[in-house]
């Protein structure tokens, strides 16, 4: 846990160790010719959802809560039930634990038999539904993706930064397998660089942030409060708590300074409301000044959480640099 410097700086009761959370790299073969969108993530999680939804021990019914929730991998990876009266919040839905990170480098067209992949970030509970989860991925690639439902085949499952697989196409089960650490944050001496890899959509007063709206306090309370959320959800009473109060007057005196920074505009069909959805976000870079030793590990987390809306299919990932940092790869 970090602590900080002088009586001035706040004590974030922040560890990367708190919770368990790993990324994972998915291996897959175009079995037909596959058209990739601008953004892949809002494809990416509707199939995932669907299927892990078909493997579920019980039917879901609108508005009927699952009798097993703390037991049904739907519930536990994809639709993490309230938690009723939270201060941190006000609406019905709380972060899941997962993150798809989809293909970057914009509309893809691939022939019948190119090999692509993507990333899938699991947190806390999750971790646990590995087997069903890597069922679920099977079954909905198989099933096929995108308008033309293009089929496709899993072919391995990689831990991040690790070269063999941890489970690969074949009649043998997966390995058994424990995340790793993640690696440590290195402390922030004065600047950092955010380097938004997807689009980021922090929200301010019920509209989406743009370029001139975005700050210090903004993001990183957005962050904070993912990041607590997620530590509510997955150890209840024994999770640690940040102070939000304090944690605000030091993100205050920060600065904030957009670079490139410019709106990156896209739309998906969203079948439950019927409508074409806009979900543009910033894309560029962001760089922090001030007193960060504070938030290195906070920062450093985000690298895998995601910040902001629609998280879950991607949004909002960034690296972070600095002159003592690594940023995690993806």
């Amino acid at each position: 846990m970090l602590e900080s410097a002088s009586n001035n700086d706040v004590l974030l009761s922040i560890s990367i160790n708190d919770l368990p959370l790993a990324r994972l790299h998915l291996t897959v073969r175009a079995d037909a010719a596959l058209h990739l969108p601008p953004y892949a993530g809002s494809m990416l999680r509707g199939a995932f959802g669907h299927a892990l939804l078909a493997l579920a021990p019980l039917p879901h019914t609108d508005g009927q809560p699952c009798a097993l929730a703390h037991h049904c991998p739907y519930c536990q990876v994809f639709a993490t039930p309230a938690l009723p009266g939270h201060s941190l919040q006000k609406f019905s839905n709380m972060p899941q634990a997962y993150v798809i990170e989809p293909p970057l480098g914009g509309e893809q067209r691939l022939r019948a038999g190119q090999e692509w992949g993507f990333s899938l970030v699991l947190i806390g509970k999750a971790l646990a539904h590995l087997p069903i989860v890597i069922q679920a991925w099977e079954r909905a690639l198989r099933c096929g993706l995108g308008v033309q439902r293009s089929r496709c085949t899993l072919l391995a499952v990689h831990a991040e930064q690790q070269p063999t697989p941890l489970w690969q196409a074949g009649p043998a089960p997966a390995a058994p397998w424990a995340p790793a650490p993640l690696p440590p944050a290195a402390p922030l001496d004065g600047h950092a660089t955010l380097h938004l890899r997807t689009p980021l959509r922090l929200q301010q007063r019920g509209q989406i942030a743009n370029a001139g709206q975005l700050g210090a306090r903004l993001l990183l309370i957005a962050l904070a409060r993912r990041w607590q959320l997620l530590l509510d959800v997955h150890l209840g009473a024994q999770a640690p708590q940040q102070d939000f109060a304090r944690l605000s007057a030091q993100a205050d005196a920060l600065t904030l300074t957009g670079h490139q920074l410019q709106w990156f505009d896209w739309g998906r069909y969203s079948a439950r409301q019927q409508r074409e959805m806009r979900l543009g976000g910033l894309l560029g870079s962001v760089q922090l000044k001030g007193k960060l030793a504070p938030f290195s590990e906070l920062l450093h987390l985000g690298q895998w959480l995601h910040v902001g809306k629609n998280a879950t299919m991607g949004m909002g990932g960034y690296s972070l640099t600095a002159s003592s940092v690594c940023a995690a790869s993806n």
